[in-house]
């Protein structure tokens, strides 16, 4: 019996991915069930509507650049880490919560799988963690991977 039939995983590029990826093929492969892959980029217009000023037609290309290669990155890193299991490839922008949230009810999601952004350095205290946020804002189970992933422990009984 599975427990779970549509599981969406968000993957940052950024952060450690490969215990994030082994997860969740093994409890897709378990539950023989749909993988949804997420990721998120940052959304270039807010950032430059941020700036507030026009950008330059160059300015716009370097971003149309940055966006098409962290695509294809993407793209690579799904082919080459997900092999077998035909995830569908969900590319968005905007904040993290904000899409995933969208994507858990658009593919009726019953477990997501997220990486836990880093809390090392100065500004990885200062920044909300979408991993919290989703587990305060979703309805369905969150299984949150650690970057520093370490299964190496000796029971004190």
């Amino acid at each position: 019996m599975s427990v779970f039939s549509n599981i969406v995983c968000c993957i940052n590029l950024s952060e450690n991915p490969d215990d994030v990826a082994q997860y969740v093929c093994d409890i897709t492969k378990q539950n023989e069930a749909k993988l949804i892959i997420v990721h998120v980029a940052a959304d270039s217009d807010a950032i430059l509507q941020r700036a507030g000023r026009s950008p330059s037609s160059y300015v716009k290309q370097l971003l149309d650049e940055g966006r098409k290669a962290n695509e294809a990155t993407f793209t690579s890193y799904v082919k080459n880490h997900f092999s077998g299991l035909e995830p569908t490839v969900v590319l968005a922008e905007g904040k993290v919560e904000e899409q995933l949230l969208k994507v858990i009810d658009q593919y009726c999601a019953d477990l997501i799988v997220i990486g836990s952004m880093s809390t090392k350095g100065l500004f990885g205290s200062l920044f909300n963690k979408p991993s919290e946020t989703i587990i305060g804002k979703t309805r369905i189970p969150v299984m949150v991977v650690p970057n520093d992933l370490s299964l190496e422990c000796t029971p004190n009984f």
